[in-house]
């Protein structure tokens, strides 16, 4: 690739804002690194800033959407979404150009963006995050609308099909690109959630957590009905009551649809002096949350969606070497390993008894944790899947490297830290 021109991608973003998203943040910098130049098109973050660099990275951004009830709502937030990341790709197509338009799903249906723009000869990349179809019916608990979840079919096989180049997180997911919408499997690739460099052992806890006396139990992340938060309040209920315990502390960080309501749930089971809701934490903070509690909690519950997510702080758990209670979810198993704790069949009993063990036993916290990091390092940190996006672009673009092996021995993350993935961020004006 000449480093004169090198090959431009636009990314687009739908729910959430860059760099906000950790794994569209760690796809851009790789990409970057590895020569490419990188544009994100995504919604306006706390900021409300609408033109950003961001590092070697450009964001331009539009104002979220309300969030509306009901299916009006639904259609609402995504058909606005939808025409605002058509203008602005027009905007970046006239302003700076690009070669190849990737895209973060969900929604599927953005995919009519690329396949209008292949007509003008760009290329496609579908990077699928989560299944759309399973997390509509996930987020309903299962009485979804028929009709909208056939669409959502629909746009999924569209998107598979006209793909130059498919990702999927793990392989459940190329499986459903595969079998269930028809991709091509030899430009299907996974490219794995992984932690960067900012996750290593030996961090030194926020300050908040070393106040605490009790076993500290830590959950972070999204709070929606899908990832099961619901369960682990319940499970600490269970705990509480039935199980006599009164030597633990929870500590939940995140926000998200579900938030208002887990916080009453955890009222209601007369938790509150045992719970803190830290809300929402900049990214430079996560790392020492987690490495100041003593059990992870991975709750997402067993179900059509969640059986096929590779949850990304189960990962970060296991860089700082945290043992993990988790639920019987095909990709927990995949991931975890011996590093988790599992309870089965979503029972919330079972749930409160693995982290009753945990909290007895401390050597078993340690030796999970000595797994945990070892799985980590032996190919599930990012600079491994780094490796793959690349090789990806450098398929698609026919690009030949002298370092075949880009990516084994050397992270393009190397130079971060943690302080490096809040990167200092510059209002441009265009």
């Amino acid at each position: 690739m000449s480093a004169d021109q090198p090959k431009k991608i636009l990314m687009l973003l739908e729910n959430e804002s860059y760099p906000d998203d950790c794994r569209v943040y760690l796809e851009a910098l790789s990409l970057v690194e590895a020569g490419y130049s990188v544009t994100v098109i995504c919604p306006t973050d706390p900021t409300g800033v609408m033109f950003e660099r961001v590092g070697e990275v450009l964001a331009y951004r539009y104002p979220k959407p309300w969030e509306l009830p009901g299916f009006l709502g639904y259609v609402f937030e995504f058909g606005y979404s939808l025409l605002m990341q058509w203008l602005w790709t027009w905007f970046v197509y006239f302003r700076r150009g690009f070669d190849v338009i990737h895209m973060h799903t969900p929604p599927d249906f953005n995919a009519v963006i690329p396949i209008a723009f292949q007509l003008l000869g760009k290329k496609f990349v579908y990077d699928l995050h989560d299944l759309s179809p399973e997390l509509f019916q996930a987020q309903r608990g299962g009485q979804g609308s028929r009709w909208i979840h056939g669409v959502l079919l629909w746009f999924e096989r569209l998107a598979c099909s006209r793909a130059n180049r498919l990702i999927a997180t793990n392989e459940t997911q190329k499986s459903k690109q595969i079998h269930r919408c028809g991709a091509v499997p030899q430009h299907c690739y996974v490219v794995r959630n992984g932690p960067n460099e900012a996750f290593r052992p030996g961090l030194v806890p926020h300050p908040d957590l070393t106040k605490i006396e009790q076993t500290i139990i830590g959950y972070v992340g999204i709070i929606g009905v899908q990832d099961g938060v619901d369960y682990l309040i319940r499970a600490l209920g269970e705990l509480r009551t039935s199980r006599g315990r009164d030597d633990f502390h929870c500590v939940i960080v995140g926000d998200g649809p579900a938030w208002q309501d887990i916080q009453q749930l955890a009222c209601d089971l007369d938790l509150d002096e045992y719970v803190t809701f830290v809300g929402r934490i900049p990214f430079a903070d996560v790392p020492p949350y987690i490495a100041g509690f003593d059990i992870c909690a991975t709750p997402d519950h067993s179900n059509a969606y969640n059986d096929s997510c590779t949850t990304i702080k189960t990962m970060e758990y296991m860089a700082l070497g945290k043992p993990t209670v988790c639920f019987e979810t095909a990709e927990n198993i995949k991931t975890a390993g011996e590093a988790a704790l599992y309870a089965s069949d979503n029972d919330v009993k079972q749930f409160a008894e693995k982290l009753e063990r945990l909290m007895d036993d401390q050597g078993l916290r340690r030796r999970m944790g000595d797994v945990a990091q070892q799985r980590i390092d032996n190919g599930l940190r990012w600079h491994h899947q780094a490796a793959e996006l690349v090789a990806l672009y450098d398929d698609l673009f026919e690009v030949h490297r002298r370092d075949v092996a880009y990516g084994a021995n050397r992270s393009p993350l190397d130079a971060m830290t943690a302080t490096d993935t809040t990167t200092s961020h510059e209002v441009v004006t265009e």
